[in-house]
């Protein structure tokens, strides 16, 4: 048996639902509202974790491991997706091509060379990121952070980016999104258009390693389109409406299908 574990009940979500009911899966539903009980969790049962609040999704996913029970994404895997300054290091680590980066815990004397993007170690949707050209820009940037830990990373491209699904070890969907006109930023929840995108060689190695990376079963990996390839983000309880609209692929099938295996274990 699986359980979907979530706080508000999304279109990623219902897709889910029905893909279970497909797959002839017994999915449960666990809502996490303001509290959550720490004892109750099944040991050996798997949980997907589904939260759009990141912080109750890593403390419940905690939660149900010390309870012995599967969580997808770990625990591990939550909080270090979560974390873009980690989740860069373990990219680096294992040899991806990632930006170059400096890490900004304050008003840092840092140089930069032409445009640089400024972003928190934790957001999404394209938030608290900016974009920079002068050590004036930065600095002003970073008398406003108020306690934030920044990252401060050269700009590749224009911006344009790949995002790429990958569950059980496979690419198994992936898009390209172009920022709207005027701006940088490619998210789709931005207005960025998106186009589907064929998954050679090349882009499903560097995405499911990336993914293995942080320890996701399942993740969107965001891949920058420069010179060459590089890692920009892995997302640990990533969205996939977009995806499935631009790409026509059951994503929710594949999840599924991977929770429905690794429950066999």
């Amino acid at each position: 048996m699986v359980t979907l574990v979530y706080d508000v009940l999304r279109e990623e979500e219902k897709m889910l639902i029905k893909a279970a009911e497909r797959l002839s899966v017994r999915l449960e539903l666990a809502q996490i509202g303001e509290a959550v009980e720490v004892e109750g969790w099944r040991r050996q049962e798997v949980y997907l974790i589904r939260t759009l609040s990141h912080n109750r999704g890593i403390t419940t996913a905690a939660i149900i491991e010390g309870n012995g029970g599967i969580a997808v994404n770990s625990f591990c895997a939550l909080v270090t997706s979560w974390n873009k300054a980690a989740t860069h290091a373990k990219l680096k680590g294992v040899g991806l091509p990632v930006p170059k980066t400096a890490i900004l815990f304050g008003e840092a004397d840092v140089e930069i060379g032409g445009r640089a993007i400024v972003k928190t170690v934790s957001g999404s949707w394209g938030r608290k990121v900016a974009l920079v050209s002068t050590p004036e820009e930065l600095k002003l940037l970073l008398k406003s952070a108020e306690g934030d830990v920044l990252m401060l990373q050269e700009m590749v491209g224009t911006g344009e980016d790949i995002r790429v699904f990958v569950v059980g070890g496979r690419a198994v969907a992936a898009m390209r999104r172009i920022p709207p006109e005027g701006d940088w930023r490619s998210n789709a929840a931005r207005g960025g258009k998106t186009l589907p995108q064929p998954v050679d060689g090349e882009l499903e190695e560097l995405a499911v390693k990336a993914a293995e990376a942080v320890g996701a079963h399942y993740a969107g990996v965001d891949v920058l389109v420069g010179d060459k390839l590089y890692i920009n983000e892995v997302n640990g309880i990533p969205e996939f409406k977009a995806l499935v609209k631009t790409t026509g692929i059951d994503v929710a099938g594949h999840i599924i299908q991977t929770l429905k295996d690794l429950a066999k274990r």
